[in-house]
């Protein structure tokens, strides 16, 4: 979803099922599952009620926090904290999210990773 109100830059990518707030600046690409939000706009969390509505499971959504804690609560780079990834249990959205960010930390990443709060 994406609010009114916002400037996203030319080249972002929007991950799926996320959530970026109004009054905005997006320059950076979103993280799938995430909510956004602010000026300059920072990942806040995890996206869960929309991951409910989804109809993600309950053991899918935790692995999913547990990849979002590695990647904005720890204290590891994002390219440290996408080999982590690996450790995780795979499932679809994981994998999703873990392309996700490969693409975003490459070369062909125009605009690198929104950093988190």
């Amino acid at each position: 979803r994406i609010s009114g109100v916002l400037g996203i830059h030319q080249f972002v990518r929007i991950g799926s099922l996320s959530m970026v707030a109004g009054m905005s600046r997006i320059e950076k690409d979103v993280p799938p599952y995430t909510i956004v939000e602010g000026n300059p706009a920072r990942v806040r969390s995890l996206n869960l009620v929309g991951l409910q509505r989804a109809g993600l499971t309950s053991s899918e959504i935790s692995s999913l926090k547990k990849a979002f804690r590695l990647l904005y609560h720890s204290d590891t780079t994002f390219k440290e904290a996408l080999e982590r990834l690996d450790l995780l249990p795979h499932n679809d959205y994981i994998q999703h999210f873990r392309h996700f960010l490969q693409l975003s930390l490459s070369e062909e990443g125009r605009r690198g990773l929104i950093p988190g709060k």
